[in-house]
């Protein structure tokens, strides 16, 4: 159970807390146009984009616990959750949930990715706060 359910609700959690927060904040600083927490229907679900990022994240915080193989016995690696955040879940929302919603990368590109890099890699720092707080250590001897 932990390897699965407990990296799907950090991933979900961190989404909620975590990115969108840090899009709400980056929008309040004047950096981004989307302020975090969008109600705007996702395409084709029709549900709110902020819920649909956050099951997305969900299956991609399983992804991290297995790649980075996240343990309670193991050393917490907060670098590699910031690369894989800020690298994969841009590159994903870029190339492939972008193209499917009509939206094809173009032109210079890292004005518009740069704080979304940043709240992808603050989410995953989430992800990683939540299961070290959540993950059951051995019984003491």
């Amino acid at each position: 159970m932990q390897k699965v359910i407990l990296p799907f609700v950090s991933g979900f959690l961190a989404a909620l807390f975590f990115r969108e927060s840090t899009l709400a904040l980056l929008h309040a600083a004047g950096l981004v146009d989307p302020a975090g927490f969008s109600t705007a229907p996702f395409l084709p679900l029709g549900i709110p984009e902020f819920i649909a990022n956050a099951l997305w994240s969900s299956i991609f915080g399983v992804l991290m616990a297995w790649l980075l193989r996240i343990a309670p016995d193991r050393s917490a690696p907060w670098i590699g959750a910031l690369v894989f955040g800020g690298i994969v879940l841009t590159a994903i929302g870029v190339f492939v949930i972008g193209p499917a919603r009509g939206v094809w990368p173009s032109g210079n590109m890292l004005p518009r990715l740069a704080p979304i890099f940043i709240a992808n890699a603050i989410w995953g720092w989430g992800v990683l706060v939540f299961m070290r707080a959540f993950m059951a250590r051995g019984e003491p001897h």
